[in-house]
């Protein structure tokens, strides 16, 4: 599997991909109760990709993100949902990661790595 194809799987799940000078990339998608969750990484190839879109699925926390979601109200921010829709949003994001990583993988096991 090429970069491009590891590109195409991210936006077939409705991922937007950023890419910047130096391989650097930023993978962004709204959850279900509107946040716009993103993470950025720099990956020279498509197994440096794969790798760490599975390390941010196998250790995104819940719980660290609704805690960080509550502090940011705290400190001013406005929209921030209720506690349960937060909870369910954290597991939204998480499953969003998984299922991302599992495509991933699962190209990477049929395709191989380029």
């Amino acid at each position: 599997m090429d970069m491009e194809k590891c590109l195409s799987i991210c936006k077939s799940l409705n991922w937007e991909v950023d890419e910047y000078d130096n391989h650097d990339f930023e993978l962004s998608q709204y959850s279900p109760a509107g946040e716009d969750f993103s993470f950025g990484f720099n990956a020279k190839n498509a197994r440096e990709f794969v790798d760490t879109v599975k390390y941010e699925s196998a250790y995104f926390n819940q719980d660290e993100h609704v805690y960080d979601m509550l502090k940011a109200k705290e400190n001013g921010l406005e929209g921030v949902p209720s506690i349960r829709e937060l909870l369910d949003d954290a597991k939204a994001i998480d499953d969003m990661l998984r299922e991302l990583a599992c495509a991933l993988q699962k190209a990477e096991d049929e395709e191989g790595i380029v």
